[in-house]
């Protein structure tokens, strides 16, 4: 991989993070009510409330330790 491709990718992981942002602040203007009736609906493991929380973890997670993640990639020149 070139160096473009990691930083292309570390970009791309911040814009991911940005929007998992954007649409967890956009779903917490639903009511609460109906907020908790489509917890109710799923399990535990399929609910949006967690989709939303542990993408934001993942992709946060991702950016700060970009470095390991990627550490064993090779990068080559291009």
């Amino acid at each position: 991989m070139q160096k473009d491709d990691f930083t292309e990718a570390y970009k791309t992981i911040n814009e991911v993070e940005d929007l998992l942002q954007k649409a967890d602040a956009l779903y917490l203007t639903v009511p609460e009510a109906i907020r908790q009736t489509i917890l109710d609906y799923h399990s535990p493991r399929a609910t949006l409330q967690y989709c939303l929380r542990w993408g934001l973890q993942a992709a946060f997670n991702i950016r700060e330790d970009w470095h390991r993640v990627v550490s064993d990639l090779e990068v080559t020149d291009g």
